[in-house]
Formats: C-alpha cells, structure tokens, sequence
C-alpha cells in the first residue's frame, strides 16, 4: 500500500517469516477515533535532518515544508535522522515550519578522523 486507504474491518494480521528464522507477527484492530491535532501543529518550529548527499535534505526539507501541520512525521525524521554522525551523513540541512518565511538551510559537516 501507498496511499491511506480506509479500513472498515476488525482485526487485520501481518506476518513476515524470515530466512534465518526471525519471524515477526503482527495484529492490528481498525479504530473510530480521530486523532486531535497536536498543540504543536501550528506553532513555529525549528526542524533538522542530516544525509550523505545534499539532494537527500533537499528533499526531506521540501517534504517537511509540503506537511508542516505533521509533528509526528517531524518527529520521526529528527529523531532517525536528525542527529548522525558526520561521518555517515555529511550533509545537515535546517528549516523552520510554520513561520513566515520557509528558509532552509543546508550545509556540509566538516569531520576529521585523527
């Protein structure tokens, strides 16, 4: 699946059987409740991301620009991406959501190995 797609039914199971033996097993159940937007959603916040190439946080920030009402999908991406090591991800790249401007910033991290 790509897209939302609406699911009137009770339970749903996904299962993944793994080569090597791992196998993981999982039991979803639909729900009515609408989640409230966060208190966040609204407010200017500061939003930053780190990558190997400098298209990478281009594209993550025109994302983070495209959704700026989305705290969790921010709070995702800060927190798998957002604070690398230099070395793996070079690039760091910065906007700030919800704010009168949508300036983005990107820069590459000088790292040295002694």
């Amino acid at each position: 699946m790509t897209e939302r797609t609406p699911w009137e039914g009770d339970f749903a199971a996904i299962n993944s059987f793994g080569i090597g033996g791992s196998n993981a097993h999982v039991l979803l159940k639909s729900t009515d409740i609408v989640n409230p937007s966060h208190v966040a959603a609204t407010a200017a916040r500061l939003v930053t991301c780190s990558g190997r190439t400098k298209e990478a946080i281009e594209a993550m920030l025109a994302e983070v620009l495209q959704r700026p009402t989305d705290v969790e999908m921010q709070y995702l991406l800060q927190n798998s991406v957002g604070d690398t090591t230099p070395v793996l991800h070079p690039y760091r790249g910065a906007t700030v959501v919800n704010a009168a401007t949508n300036q983005r910033t990107i820069e590459v991290a000088l790292c040295f190995i002694i």
